[in-house]
């Protein structure tokens, strides 16, 4: 193959191979070159795969005809985030429960208030302790992936909140939910959702909000925190770090420092010296926060759980249960609407609509089913799908 290359795709169950002696543009593909696949109509970038440890790659799509080209060099950002079509538009309300019609976009701020509202715990709120953290993420079958420029609040979620969506006192979208521990709760900041996966949180266009700058004051520490993080993440105990504020004896200075995430404290006198976190960076205080263990993880049976979030509810509102027909039950974020032709879609995260998959190790496909509610929470493929997997944003494991 050379260039862009049109595919076409006969049968649901075909898959297309790409061996590892294609070449693109008269090259050799790279050993680690990711592909994308384009749909010929309406000529959306549907899929991202990867090659397997030959540098083959392979991948299922429904029928149609598709072009593939090269994929741009890989970016440091990744999300947790997929989109699933509904089966009618008119099955889904955007009006987020108890909460409303969400505004527009919006940067998080350090101390900043904000609110979610969840399958699991409903309507929550808490504030922003932590912005631009890099952090180690557990999965299931024993994976993690890591994932920079987080935004971390105080425990707002549990099991089945995945995929909630993050908002200020305006209704602002700032973060899409996706990992936690029983101390915090872990956010891809909302602009990164929607230019990865090419959507926006409401019908109209919207100017960028001035508000997006107003992280531009800690350029400057989110720098020497970015060069410091692979010594810190090297170290026994720690799982992440970012900007957060001083603490002192219990009480928030106001000072910005860098924020070092560990599992567990541990007493300073019991570690070795060269476990020891030091008490400045280039010159920039640290603090040491205990976080536990991240994880990104679908929730229990809906038994204890507010039976108005974990039936079926059509139209379907953000804050109930979905997932992947394969997946117990996460949280249906957000109504949001493709870039290009302004369509509503639904918006979770990647581990909730499609079973936490790196693109091409078959645990979900394009067209899967999605269930409302999730098959934890009762739903069933014969009465409850409202949509169908759309795209998703492949997850990178460690």
């Amino acid at each position: 193959m050379s260039g862009k290359t049109s595919i076409w795709i006969a049968g649901n169950e075909n898959v297309f191979v790409v061996k590892r002696k294609s070449t693109f543009s008269g090259k050799l593909l790279p050993a680690e070159q990711e592909l994308e696949i384009y749909k010929a109509v309406p000529g959306e970038r549907v899929q991202i795969i990867r090659p397997d440890g030959k540098g083959n790659y392979s991948v299922r799509l429904p029928p149609g005809t598709y072009f593939v080209t090269a994929a741009k060099p890989a970016s440091p950002v990744q999300v947790d985030a997929a989109l699933a079509k509904p089966i009618h538009p008119e099955m889904l309300d955007s009006s987020v429960c108890d909460v409303g019609e969400v505004r527009g976009e919006a940067a998080a701020d350090l101390g900043q208030p904000v609110k979610k509202s969840g399958r699991s715990t409903g309507l929550t709120y808490g504030h922003v302790i932590v912005i631009g953290a890099t952090v180690t993420v557990n999965f299931t079958a024993g994976r993690t992936a890591r994932f920079v420029n987080q935004i971390i609040t105080g425990k707002m979620g549990s099991p089945g909140d995945s995929g909630s969506l993050l908002l200020d006192e305006d209704n602002n979208a700032l973060g899409l939910l996706f990992a936690g521990s029983d101390l915090v709760t872990v956010y891809h900041p909302i602009s990164e959702i929607t230019e990865q996966l090419a959507v926006r949180v409401t019908k109209e266009k919207y100017p960028w909000p001035a508000v997006y700058y107003r992280q531009n004051r800690y350029r400057e520490l989110e720098e020497i925190c970015k060069n410091a993080i692979p010594a810190l993440l090297s170290l026994p105990n720690v799982v992440g770090a970012g900007i957060g504020h001083k603490t002192r004896q219990g009480f928030n200075s106001g000072r910005a420092c860098i924020t070092v995430l560990v599992s567990k404290k541990i007493p300073l006198d019991d570690l070795p010296e060269e476990e020891r976190i030091p008490s400045q960076i280039n010159g920039v205080l640290t603090d040491v926060m205990e976080t536990g263990e991240l994880a990104a993880v679908t929730g229990t049976p809906a038994a204890g759980n507010d039976p108005g979030r974990t039936g079926r509810m059509r139209p379907a509102r953000p804050g109930i249960s979905i997932g992947h027909y394969l997946v117990t039950a996460g949280t249906l974020g957000a109504v949001v609407y493709d870039a290009r032709t302004s369509e509503p879609l639904i918006l979770s995260n990647n581990h909730v609509l499609a079973n936490s998959s790196n693109g091409s190790d078959g645990r979900a496909k394009l067209g899967d089913p999605i269930l409302q509610p999730g098959a934890g929470d009762g739903g069933s493929r014969e009465h409850d799908v409202i949509g169908r997997l759309h795209r998703f944003y492949p997850l990178h494991f460690l």
